[in-house]
């Protein structure tokens, strides 16, 4: 039993270290390697307090055969709190350790971060700057691409009047033609009914009987 107690406290010497743990982040094989002794300390202690138990069982049950029991009993009791609290010490100790790990993660996070803070600054900003200037690139494109088609839509517009205005001078032109032909038909036409009419009439007056001459009584 003392055997046990001697090596439980030889694997807390240790300990007094992490009083004075800092921040500095550890490397990779630090890492592991505290990560490992506190696995080891865990196991250990879970080991002791197994046998611990296992000891005051027997104990126990060996008091029970003897004359002064109650006193028996609590020897028992004494030497399994005593292995119980070094098996609980060794297991805080592990256990700190992780949390010494993890609290190093945790600063050697921040610590990366407030080194990259600068760049992360910078690059943020570059970034909204080159969206801005990507978003005012996409904005003339668009607004030039609103420019040409209205532009084309008014030339559109422009060249459709002009061709309903030459369509349209041009059915006028056909008209007036029309009409100054029909005139000029018309004029014929009454020229000839004019010639036919005088025609007709001479025509009339050559083909008229002599009147006979009065006979006196």
């Amino acid at each position: 039993m003392r055997t046990t107690i001697v090596s439980a406290f030889l694997l807390l010497l240790p300990a007094a270290a992490l009083a004075q743990v800092d921040s500095r982040p550890l490397s990779d094989a630090e890492r592991s390697e505290r990560l490992a002794r506190a696995s080891r300390l865990q196991d250990e202690a879970a080991r002791l307090q197994q046998e611990a138990d296992a000891r005051l069982k027997a104990a126990n049950d060996a008091c029970y055969k003897k004359f002064l029991v109650s006193s028996c009993l609590e020897e028992a009791k004494k030497a399994h709190t005593q292995e119980t609290r070094a098996a609980t010490r060794m297991e805080q100790e592990g256990k700190e350790i992780e949390r010494d790990v993890k609290r190093r993660d945790v600063a050697a996070r921040d610590a990366q971060r407030a080194v990259d803070a600068p760049r992360r600054e910078a690059e943020q900003k570059a970034q909204g700057e080159a969206y801005r200037a990507e978003e005012a690139q996409r904005a003339e494109e668009r607004a030039a691409k609103v420019a040409d088609k209205e532009r084309k839509a008014a030339e559109n517009r422009q060249q459709l009047a002009e061709e309903q205005a030459k369509r349209q001078k041009k059915l006028e032109a056909h008209k007036a033609k029309e009409a100054k032909a029909a005139e000029k038909r018309r004029a014929r036409e009454a020229k000839a009914a004019e010639r036919a009419a005088r025609k007709a009439e001479k025509a009339a007056a050559g083909a008229a009987p002599a009147t006979p001459a009065p006979v006196n009584p």
